[in-house]
């Protein structure tokens, strides 16, 4: 079984319901496997777990770069 994990910021459920069933259509149409074979994994993180350039998200976000 193909497995996709996507990791990023927080999503709505509709974002995650379009990101799983785009992810599942290209892997389908790359690889022939049928669309029952593919696991997608979405793992969330918080603005506050995410860094760049030195600093979080959170305080990107906030101004505070």
């Amino acid at each position: 079984m193909p497995v996709i994990s996507v990791t990023l910021g927080a999503i709505n459920r509709e974002q995650k319901k379009a990101l799983i069933a785009g992810l599942t259509a290209k892997a389908i149409e790359i690889t022939n496997f049928p669309q029952h074979a593919f696991l997608v994994t979405i793992n969330e993180l918080s603005d506050e777990n995410i860094g760049l350039g030195g600093q979080t998200v959170e305080d990107i976000k906030q101004g505070n770069a």
